[in-house]
């Protein structure tokens, strides 16, 4: 659905000076599905969640990144957000959003400007992998060079698992 995501993450990284790997591989839609086809551990994944949430009537998005293998703490996030209200956003919002379908929403290069919260636990693997635009097509790099990325870009971090 979004080759233009996907060229859009590879000049991010490329411009960046970070070498990473593209892996071609069968559609996937969860992490443990991606993770599977990769031949690697749920560990390295980053997983990329749209969250909707409201805060003073208002409704927003945001991306929360998180390890793979962990699940999103609502209490931690509504926290960090202020919201009143937060939960993961529908397929047709996930779709008007980043320009994805669930299961190839990348953690970082959305056509819209979409706040990034990414929990630094993700770091604490050397490797990360993540889909990238497409359910079919993934990345992989060193962790180092993803923080580089996140670091150049203005991703926030904060304690988002359980």
């Amino acid at each position: 659905m979004s080759q233009s995501e996907f060229e859009k993450i590879a000049s991010i990284l490329t411009s960046a000076g970070v070498p990473f790997e593209v892996i071609e591989h069968e559609p996937v839609r969860t992490s443990a599905e991606a993770a599977a086809v990769r031949g690697q551990r749920l560990s390295i994944g980053v997983k990329a969640l749209l969250v909707k949430f409201s805060r003073k009537g208002k409704v927003f998005f945001c991306i929360a990144d998180i390890p793979a293998d962990r699940r999103l703490d609502w209490k931690k996030m509504r926290k960090v957000l202020q919201a009143s209200e937060a939960r993961f956003a529908s397929e047709a919002e996930v779709a008007g959003q980043t320009g994805c379908e669930p299961g190839g929403v990348p953690p970082l290069g959305f056509a819209r400007q979409l706040a990034i919260l990414t929990d630094p636990k993700i770091f604490e693997q050397q490797e990360s992998e993540f889909n990238a635009g497409l359910k079919t097509r993934s990345i992989h790099l060193a962790s180092a060079g993803l923080k580089k990325v996140f670091d150049s870009i203005g991703v926030a971090y904060f304690d988002l698992v359980e």
